[in-house]
């Protein structure tokens, strides 16, 4: 219930359709019938989906006080998949095949072709009993909240059969387009907001320090890597998501050269990297390095990953902003947050429900901070200036080692 207690992790996802009133019946009536039963039938490869009124599995109170918050409404997506030990499977069809054995004029032990087909049906039934029974059955819950006023859920989603799920329970229940967006499609939303789509099309990764030393190694099918465009191979899917990665080390540069502070549209926002680091070769050529301690940017064997060609991929960020501080981890390809802390509230709440408004208001504040940065950082990365920042965070990557004290390895 990360919504509701607890840290939060959470990627967004867009809205299209009706918003529905928190306070028409039929929008509860529609959620019921689209709920799950504790046990209803399900069969192995088979994945079941529904709603829930959020706080745990099996809550179907659909009404306005679970539900309704401000412009908002928090729900739980439910789905029930089967998995079948195989070691279960093969052992009771072992079993039903001793139970069938026969044995020979000669004295041996056999087992017909009939005997072994029968055993199999029988083990096949025996399962299915079991299935029905609820045995093996997987449930998982995955809290959502959902913004009325930015059209966007936020969920901690990532798998495609989770996504899919969502997508189809949102379209058969209330008749909405939900559609998962990373990097790059919100940057696409962003643009487009301003009539600037032709800027979205023609961004491209840009190398920001030198290419591994091994760039010049065939690969199997006998092409080359370029030393001049960047791979980003995680990006296979989406590949304007590298923008989410070059987001990183932008922020990693205003740690380092502006004292963490961005300045947005929305105010300035402070920032620290901490706790958190991993890196990925931007050619994929020489793997990952990961780093969890305090001050990961200043050991000695970062500034080396990222002067031999890797881009962060994940950091751990503190950020303050509007009076407040969170602590989380951000995942920049897919501007993925897990393990958001947010801070106490200064009084008590006198009701849980109060509980669960300062907990989402600190939430939206959050977020809000964050995508404020990130429009700065587009907004910076398609104007004239670009070239002048490259240059100057190229720079800087090439002076990691002697600009400041590192950590060494091992210490």
């Amino acid at each position: 219930m990360p919504f509701r207690s607890g840290s939060i992790s959470y990627r967004r996802f867009s809205v299209s359709g009706e918003t529905p009133n928190l306070l028409d019946a039929k929008v509860y009536d529609a959620l019921r019938e689209h709920a799950l039963g504790e046990l209803e039938p399900i069969k192995p490869g088979e994945t079941h989906v529904g709603w829930t009124a959020g706080r745990h599995l099996f809550d179907r109170s659909f009404d306005y006080e679970r539900l309704g918050f401000g412009g908002g409404m928090m729900l739980g997506l439910r789905t029930d998949t089967v998995r079948i030990p195989p070691e279960i499977k093969r052992a009771y069809i072992a079993m039903a095949e001793d139970a069938r054995v026969e044995t020979s004029k000669d004295g041996g032990a056999y087992l017909s072709r009939t005997g072994k087909k029968e055993a199999r049906e029988d083990a096949l039934r025996r399962i299915d009993e079991e299935i029905a029974e609820g045995r093996y059955r997987r449930p998982k819950h995955t809290p959502i909240f959902w913004d009325f006023a930015k059209s966007t859920m936020y969920a901690p989603i990532s798998g495609d059969t989770e996504v899919q799920a969502l997508r189809r329970l949102a379209a058969d229940s209330l008749d909405l387009q939900v559609n998962i967006r990373s990097a790059g499609t919100i940057a696409l939303d962003i643009l487009a907001a301003k009539g600037r789509t032709a800027d979205y099309d023609d961004l491209r990764a840009e190398p920001l320090s030198s290419a591994p030393p091994d760039i010049e190694r065939a690969r199997e099918d006998g092409s080359r890597a370029s030393a001049d465009r960047p791979e980003l191979p995680w990006t296979a899917q989406e590949p304007q998501d590298f923008l989410g990665n070059l987001f990183l080390f932008w922020l990693w540069w205003h740690c380092d050269t502006r004292e963490g502070l961005v300045e947005t549209a929305d105010g300035e926002v402070a920032i620290v990297m901490d706790r958190v680091l991993d890196l990925e070769c931007a050619w994929g050529l020489t793997g990952r390095t990961s780093v969890r301690c305090e001050g990961p940017t200043r050991r000695a064997e970062t500034a080396r990953a990222v002067q031999l060609g890797k881009w962060p991929r994940k950091m751990g960020l503190t950020l303050s902003s509007f009076g407040r501080v969170w602590e989380c981890t951000l995942q920049g390809d897919r501007l993925e947050v897990s393990g958001l802390k947010l801070p106490k509230p200064e009084e008590k709440p006198q009701s849980m429900r109060l509980l669960l408004e300062e907990r989402l208001d600190s939430f939206a504040t959050f977020d809000a901070a964050l995508m404020s940065m990130y429009r700065a950082f587009i907004d910076e990365r398609t104007s004239p200036s670009w070239p002048t920042r490259r240059a100057e965070m190229r720079a800087w990557i090439g002076e990691l080692g002697a600009t400041r004290k590192l950590v060494p390895v091992g210490a």
